[in-house]
């Protein structure tokens, strides 16, 4: 055997040994660098959570001592919410009754029934136009339009339709993305066993989107509750003697706007400790109050889920 025999395997040995290392190192280092990239990420995550962790414990620290106190949800004691709490859960009931079935049948017509062309486009881009407009600024369009022109004047109605068209954008666009989830073949599988269109989005569609829709009403919950910019042009900050009562042209405010109130044009009206008390105890309040909702309505919609689907 020559020496230049000799010497070729020698020289493929040592390129494969090169590239060998080469890979190792390379693979050390995506390895290296995916690990620095899922630590950021735990970090921030966990960061985050705690930071949502400790405004809810502090809130309801500061609160939960008079939520136990019955002279809180009264109407005679000073500092007492109980109007406020009516009117909250008031607005919240007359607002989702109009807001769901609108905003979930535009979501229905967009995905399963319209050509998807320039129409759908310019109806999404008004959409989420819409979304990113400041609740004051559709405060004052509420007011100039259902206040004023329709003569509605500062009511529970005109602040309803405020809130219609605050979280009609938001809800178009869950749903929308909700009935968008639902696979393609559980519709043909549908349509092929003889039903018809709706019938198979009654049954097969809205069933299994209804965990996304449940997360839309949940959102939209959140946004009716805790909004009050747009509420104090349209609906008020005080109430009348007749406030426990269903009439929706009457002038009254809610939990959000009674904090305000307190920390802004009422402050003075009432001793500062009892402000602070009234505020923390609202606060923790609307904190039960969404997680109740966010509780109760997934576990209501996970049984209506289980019911539609088995029949």
């Amino acid at each position: 055997m020559s020496a230049q025999q000799q010497i070729a395997p020698s020289s493929v040995d040592q390129q494969q040994q090169e590239r060998v290392a080469a890979l190792q190192r390379l693979a050390r280092r995506l390895h290296m660098n995916n690990t620095i990239a899922s630590t950021v990420l735990a970090l921030v995550t966990a960061l985050s959570a705690l930071l949502f962790i400790a405004i809810i414990v502090k809130l309801l620290v500061d609160g939960v001592p008079y939520l136990i106190n019955p002279d809180f949800y009264g109407t005679d004691s000073v500092g007492a919410v109980g109007q406020q709490v009516f009117n909250t859960i008031y607005l919240l009931v007359f607002s989702e009754i109009i807001l769901i079935p609108i905003a979930l049948s535009a979501a229905i017509y967009l995905v399963e029934y319209a050509r998807q062309g320039r129409l759908v486009t310019v109806i999404h881009f008004a959409a989420e136009t819409l979304a990113g407009v400041p609740s004051l600024v559709l405060g004052l369009f509420g007011y100039l339009v259902f206040s004023s022109v329709l003569g509605f004047g500062l009511s529970r109605l005109s602040g309803t339709l405020t809130l219609l068209c605050l979280n009609f954008p938001v809800a178009l666009r869950l749903f929308e993305d909700a009935l968008a989830t639902v696979s393609r073949e559980q519709r043909e599988g549908g349509l092929a066993l003889g039903s018809t269109r709706w019938h198979m989005i009654r049954t097969v569609v809205l069933p299994s989107a209804l965990p996304g829709i449940i997360t839309g009403i949940v959102l939209t919950a959140g946004k009716v509750i805790a909004e009050a910019a747009a509420l104090i042009f349209t609906m008020g900050s005080s109430n009348p003697s007749n406030v426990y009562s269903l009439n929706p042209m009457i002038s009254t405010d809610n939990l959000t706007i009674h904090i305000w109130f307190l920390k802004t044009v009422g402050a003075g009206t009432i001793p500062e400790n009892v402000a602070n008390a009234v505020s923390a105890g609202s606060s923790a309040l609307l904190i039960i109050i969404l997680l109740v909702i966010n509780l109760g309505s997934r576990f209501l919609g996970r049984f209506i889920q289980r019911r539609v689907m088995a029949a």
